[in-house]
């Protein structure tokens, strides 16, 4: 494992459970690295997903994030602040195979709601 990739990957550790867009993850490696490249971080991070070390998410009002954890899991996604948290799923794929018939290879799943910091911020604006 390159020292960047090494680098990139014990970051998305350390921040975990944050799941980081690739220009933060820039910004984190630049403090440690200060000479990697922008390129740099954004191939391994392609190459990262590809080898199954983490996972990618596709968000639809703003720019993709990255998860450390690469096993198959769902989140939460706060329409209001964007704060995005997994949501572990237990037993989803299994259900899903014996209604289909078929294997599952992987799923994305995110469900949107608002946050329980924002519905409390919500409740204090109106009193």
């Amino acid at each position: 494992m390159t020292r960047q990739r090494a680098l990139i990957l014990g970051i998305m550790r350390e921040k975990c459970p944050e799941h980081l867009t690739a220009d933060e993850i820039f910004s984190h490696a630049r403090q440690a690295m200060p000479h990697i490249a922008r390129g740099t971080v954004y191939r391994n991070l392609k190459l990262m997903e590809l080898d199954g070390e983490i996972g990618h998410l596709e968000m639809p009002d703003g720019p993709d994030r990255y998860d450390a954890n690469p096993t198959p899991h769902g989140h939460l996604l706060c329409d209001s602040c964007g704060d995005l948290a997994d949501l572990p799923v237990v037993g989803l794929i299994r259900d899903i195979e014996s209604a289909i018939g078929t294997e599952v290879r992987g799923y994305t799943l995110t469900i949107r709601y608002i946050c329980p910091k924002c519905r409390a911020k919500k409740r204090a604006v109106r009193f």
